[in-house]
């Protein structure tokens, strides 16, 4: 059952699509979640905090992994997302958002720790460049990371660590960007698994057109309450902390978890 829950505990929010640890064979993961937040602030190029006009951004994810065998698991995510930072043409756009598709290789495991490799690719769901809201949405990306995850007890509780180094191509105008992700989880009780995330990219190489380079960390926080052994529901909050170029965006996460 530990193994069951690190494998898909690092799927919380939208960053990471998955952690270190494959599914088995022919088992697999859905989470459903709806993400709201919001921003009147941004980071500029120095760091400092400046007003902005407000930002709102829904989002609604179905995650799915499945274990094509005990050592690769096949990760895909489609995204509907609405976006306003204005109420100009062009300043609010809605519809289908990215499309998420990949494969996790499991290279090496012991009885605590995991080592694998990822590669996905990310398929642009905008249609309109031109819309301010749409914010590099408009291209392809391809993303390939390293993953490690370990298991470990604390105070008699399970508890895990997943650490992910990552690249994202972006086949446009934004700059590729480096990208490293740290989720920690806890047992509280059998029933709640306590979940701490880190977030953290910065542009690569040159920004071209309207886009500047970027850097940004956000922080999550939250729990998830197993109903059964198939079911779950999901609690949390998102907030960046820091960056240059990027929102300081605030926000909630509701989701719902099916492992079949």
């Amino acid at each position: 059952m530990f193994f069951t829950i690190v494998c898909f505990a690092s799927v919380f929010t939208q960053s990471a699509l998955a952690g270190a640890w494959t599914q088995p064979k022919g088992k697999g993961l859905v989470i459903a979640n709806v993400a709201h937040s919001s921003a009147d602030q941004r980071f500029d190029e120095a760091g400092n905090k400046v007003s902005v006009r407000d930002f709102e951004k829904t989002e609604v994810r179905v995650y799915a992994e499945y274990g094509l065998t005990d050592w690769a698991t096949l990760i895909a995510q489609p995204e509907w997302r609405a976006k306003e930072t204005g109420s100009e043409q062009g300043e609010e756009v809605d519809g289908l958002g990215r499309v998420d598709a990949g494969v996790r290789v499991r290279l090496w495991q012991n009885d605590t720790s995991v080592f694998s490799v990822q590669a996905s690719g990310r398929m642009p769901g905008a249609s309109d460049r031109l819309a301010p809201a749409n914010g590099g949405d408009t291209d392809w990306e391809a993303d390939a990371r390293l993953l490690y995850g370990r298991g470990f007890p604390v105070f008699g509780r399970h508890a895990f660590t997943d650490l992910q180094l990552g690249y994202r191509v972006r086949f446009g105008d934004p700059a590729d960007e480096l990208r490293l992700d740290l989720t920690t989880g806890i047992d509280v009780t059998p029933k709640i698994l306590a979940l701490f995330q880190s977030f953290n990219s910065v542009s690569i190489g040159t920004a071209e057109g309207q886009f500047l380079p970027t850097r940004e960390h956000k922080v999550s926080a939250g729990v998830v309450y197993r109903f059964d052994d198939k079911w779950s529901f999901q609690l949390g909050g998102l907030l960046t902390v820091g960056g240059s170029n990027a929102l300081a965006e605030r926000g909630v996460i509701l989701g719902i978890w099916r492992s079949f």
